[in-house]
């Protein structure tokens, strides 16, 4: 009896400090936890979303399966505004309710390409001898234009790169899809010239533009090349009525430089254009129109 006693001292006693493992694991999920709230309490929604979608991709499932996520429709009963919101998908609403990017563009174009009026004063305006020749120049255009009912035809206007002669191609200076003159309208040409030759010695650039559509001939394959050849074709002409070679350059730009939206035809008309632009010999980039 006392061997047995022996043996059943000598077992192994309870450990009652085995609570301390439970209560570590606690700490440790509760550490765990409080982590967790303090990073969602600075959280990157767009790094949230990109592990949103890339556990629910892991998972085999769609992104969004074409119904509103969380992300979207919020977390809440029945659509209530969840803790995490979308700034993203507000921003696309945003958006969706404004203009195409396509339209955004071209009105941005039609902006820089805004002048202003001769009738119009401008700090610009006879605040030199430069400014007074050009003063001159484009008050007698303007009478021939009024004399001669082009007032539809033919604009007149002055900006920081000088003077703009805009002339409207539609019927007038060339037929729809050519380059060749049409002979009538001489007459304008040649007043133009004569202006130029008896007022100013500036650098003469002569601009084509189309409207957007496409244009695909043997001529011409596309609008750079018929907006390009209706600006030599202008400049030949005044170059073979006195005004200096060494003045003249001709610049094609297609449709890239917009006055109207080309969403109506007579947008598209107004755009159809050559423009004559007496530079001031000051301007540092004369093909620039916002320089």
């Amino acid at each position: 009896m006392a061997k047995g006693k022996r043996r059943g001292h000598g077992g192994e006693h309870e450990n009652h400090e085995r609570w301390l493992l439970t209560y570590a694991d606690m700490i440790t999920l509760l550490v765990a936890f409080f982590i967790m709230l303090y990073a969602m309490s600075v959280m990157n929604v767009t790094k949230f979303q990109q592990l949103a979608v890339s556990v629910r991709s892991g998972f085999g499932g769609s992104v969004t399966n074409g119904t509103p996520t969380i992300m979207q429709a919020g977390g809440g009963v029945e659509g209530n505004p969840a803790i995490v919101t979308n700034s993203d998908a507000k921003n696309d609403n945003d958006r969706n309710n404004q203009k195409s990017p396509k339209e955004t563009t071209e009105e941005a174009k039609v902006k820089a390409q805004q002048f202003l009026p001769i009738d119009v004063p401008s700090a610009k305006l006879g605040s030199g001898e430069e400014d007074k020749r050009f003063a001159d120049v484009a008050t007698q255009l303007q009478k021939y234009v009024d004399a001669h009912q082009l007032g539809g035809k033919v604009q007149i206007v002055i900006n920081e790169r000088g003077i703009v002669i805009r002339l409207l191609t539609d019927k007038m200076l060339f037929e729809s899809g050519k380059a060749e003159l049409r002979t009538q309208e001489a007459g304008l040409l040649d007043t133009i010239s004569l202006m130029i030759q008896r007022g100013v010695d500036n650098p003469i650039e002569v601009e084509g533009h189309t409207d957007n559509l496409p244009i695909h001939t043997s001529q011409f394959p596309s609008n750079w090349e018929l907006s390009t050849s209706r600006a030599t074709t202008v400049l030949r002409f005044l170059g073979d009525h006195g005004v200096p070679w060494k003045q003249l350059r001709a610049a094609g730009y297609a449709d890239q430089r917009p006055i109207a939206l080309n969403d109506t035809e007579d947008g598209r008309r107004r755009n159809r254009r050559v423009d004559i632009v007496i530079l001031r010999k000051f301007a540092v980039d004369s093909t620039n129109p916002s320089a």
